[in-house]
């Protein structure tokens, strides 16, 4: 066990993901270095679309990111996600990993997967597409997530229905543990848990969600501020935190990401 005065703890440092002014800002927020994270969706909703975006802009902040794909592996389904979304221009950060090839028959997922990230150099970002395919059950994962404590990011693909429930319940235990889940529906990325404060939903793909979701759109149902509160807002950095916990500020929300750059996707 480890004590700390409230002072000594509310100037203790910690390190900050420097996402400000991209287009994940307001979706991820003030996100801690590394993270764990779960996205969710149904088939055909841009799950995997959504994952490689994240991934790009995460690979110019990571020196690796790897991306296990246990499902779809080395196929071309994820070659043309890849190729939509220029991956060459991170080629050497981003690097797509099928993690069953030429795997000994004597070795489970689990330490197959632990002997490729204890090596010195390898990825700090892993993402797993998809936690499903994996085998793991809740002690593989709380393994992982002990063995790898503040040294890397994890990023868990989930299946789900159409109304957001998760298909295993290795994903629902994730979900639940940790940092931030998302749920990709009709082509948008909605926050649904983040303990880093981003809760803007991301447009994915304007053309196909403005067809499959128009209320979304419809600047009746967005909510506006009270500004006759005068309390901090939660997540909102107040004067006494701002002279004692080292934060970096974060830039004002350009709104929802549909208002930055977007382009058609297949």
């Amino acid at each position: 066990m480890k004590a700390l005065g409230i002072v000594q703890f509310h100037q203790m440092k910690f390190d900050i993901l420097p996402i400000q002014g991209t287009e994940f800002e307001g979706l991820l927020g003030e996100v801690a270095r590394h993270f764990i994270a779960v996205i969710k969706g149904y088939s055909g909703n841009g799950k995997t679309e959504f994952t490689i975006r994240l991934c790009k802009m995460l690979a110019t902040k990571y020196e690796k990111v790897d991306y296990l794909s246990y499902e779809q592996r080395h196929s071309k389904s994820l070659q043309d996600a890849t190729i939509r979304n220029n991956m060459e221009e991170v080629k050497g950060s981003f690097i797509p990993v099928d993690p069953l090839f030429k795997k000994p028959e004597n070795v489970n997922n689990l330490e197959h997967f632990c002997e490729r990230y204890d090596k010195r150099g390898s990825a700090e970002c892993i993402v797993i597409d998809s936690v499903d395919y994996t085998g793991f059950t809740k002690a593989d994962y709380l393994h992982i997530k002990e063995r790898y404590n503040n040294k890397k990011t994890f990023i868990f693909i989930a299946h789900s229905d159409k109304s957001g429930k998760l298909r295993k319940q290795i994903a629902e235990d994730i979900w639940f543990d940790g940092d931030m889940g998302i749920f990709v529906k009709t082509y948008i990325g909605f926050p649904e848990k983040n303990r880093f404060g981003g809760f803007e939903p991301y447009v994915i793909w304007e053309k196909k969600a403005r067809e499959l979701n128009p209320l979304f759109f419809d600047p009746k149902n967005r909510v506006k501020p009270n500004n006759n509160n005068k309390q901090t807002e939660l997540f909102e950095k107040s004067q006494a935190e701002s002279m004692g916990v080292n934060k970096n500020d974060t830039s004002e929300s350009e709104g929802v990401a549909a208002k930055g750059k977007l382009k058609k996707v297949g």
